[in-house]
């Protein structure tokens, strides 16, 4: 065999062997990829308008945005609640950052534009105690 045939051969082979190297080590970044993001909490939230407000059995009732279903959302003493404001007369194309005031469950009153971040998945549900936080739009 001729010299310049054994270094084609030689050569094409370090080439598919340096391919299927390659080739694992992009699968390997994916799957760790897939591994991240199975890894991550998954995140629930119901956004409306509070229908009514109970202090005195820890509770708000909100209507969703999406559905127009009411979903009783029951305050424990982990929930955050928290309104969010805008500055008055920003500039305009001006960025900033909210004012956030935490607040009470009596502070809220029917009308107010809310946001719920929730533990569990409420989906399909009328009623949920395991809330993270909520935000009273402005």
């Amino acid at each position: 065999m001729k010299k310049s045939k054994i270094i084609a051969i030689i050569v094409a082979v370090v080439i598919i062997i340096a391919g299927f190297v390659g080739w694992g080590i992009f699968q390997g970044k994916k799957i760790k990829d897939v591994a991240v993001i199975q890894s991550l909490e998954p995140v629930f939230g119901l956004s409306g308008t509070v229908s009514s407000v109970n202090v005195e059995d820890s509770f708000l009732v909100i209507k969703l945005s999406d559905s127009g279903k009411e979903v009783k959302i029951v305050i424990t003493e982990s929930a955050n609640l928290i309104r969010r404001e805008s500055p008055e007369n920003p500039p305009i194309n001006a960025t900033f950052t909210p004012i956030e005031t935490e607040v009470q469950l009596s502070d809220f009153k029917a009308g107010d534009t809310v946001f719920v971040k929730t533990k569990d998945n409420v989906a399909g549900k009328t009623e949920t105690d395991s809330v993270d936080f909520i935000h009273i739009l402005p």
